[in-house]
């Protein structure tokens, strides 16, 4: 296990020197640094969730006819049929067929961007997935398969303001002021080797609520360090799966869910829930 964590404490790092390695290959070309960017993380994505899952970028569409933003990272699921034209890119992505969203922003301590970057992940949650064949699905309450119906959507960050405090005054008064509702918010950011802030919720992806049975919904801080990246491939291999499978995914046996130290923000929180 401890060989384990170490590798993905070495993908994190490269992850990082890629982003850097990016900025200076693309400089004064802003698509060229992103689309590097994207590339780092496609590629980092496509290791833990190999062929016949893939990943892509791309717009996502419903069967309401409701169209997301193009969003930077898709893992699409194997079942989502195979609408890849000749240059090698999804004609139509299928809101069924995505089992994750993930927005790219190396930077959140820059507010434009971070706002930005919530609008993104706004439009992936308007979608709504229709279809779910799971055997435990019809055992879910009436919130629980709300949750379900929407895309887990996630923010992956290189840096963020020093003090995570200042990033949820930020969020929160931003989803506050744009009556941004809570299932239309993100599931977490992830900032690379410091932590994961978790929006959680009733119904929540993640088992959390059952892990720490007092957890309260709102933002919730897990300073992981040097072991985000791991915690997070946990916890997106803690998703429900749209479609049944069998067995547990095999990174769980090696990678346990780390629930110490969760530090909630109670005043920001009672803002957040009570407006949104």
């Amino acid at each position: 296990m401890v060989d384990l964590l170490e590798l993905r404490r070495i993908d994190a790092d490269e992850l990082a020197l890629s982003f850097k390695k990016a900025s200076l290959e693309g400089k004064g070309t802003p698509q060229e640094v992103s689309d590097r960017r994207e590339a780092s993380l496609h590629a980092l994505f496509a290791k833990y969730f190999p062929f016949p899952f893939r990943v892509a970028k791309g717009q996502i569409n419903d069967s309401q006819g409701v169209r997301s933003n193009s969003i930077d990272c898709l893992v699409i699921s194997p079942h989502h049929p195979y609408t890849i034209n000749e240059n090698n890119l999804y004609s139509f992505i299928f809101a069924e067929g995505v089992d994750f969203a993930i927005e790219l922003k190396p930077d959140l301590s820059k507010k434009g961007e971070l706002f930005r970057t919530l609008e993104q992940i706004k439009s992936v949650k308007k979608l709504t997935r229709k279809s779910h064949t799971s055997f435990w699905f019809n055992s879910l309450n009436t919130t629980q398969k709300e949750v379900i119906s929407k895309i887990p959507a996630f923010i992956f960050s290189n840096t963020s303001y020093s003090n995570i405090q200042t990033l949820v005054n930020k969020i929160t008064s931003y989803y506050i002021k744009n009556k941004i509702s809570r299932l239309n918010q993100f599931d977490a950011i992830v900032i690379n080797n410091t932590g994961i802030l978790f929006n959680y919720r009733k119904g929540y992806y993640f088992s959390l609520e059952y892990m720490v049975p007092t957890l309260k919904e709102g933002l919730i801080f897990a300073n992981y360090a040097n072991d985000t990246l791991a915690q997070f491939l946990f916890w997106l291999n803690d998703l429900p799966s749209l479609y049944d499978s069998m067995g547990l995914p095999m990174i769980r046996f090696y990678i346990s869910p780390n629930i110490n130290g969760l530090k909630p923000f109670p005043k920001s929180n009672k803002e957040l829930i009570k407006f949104t």
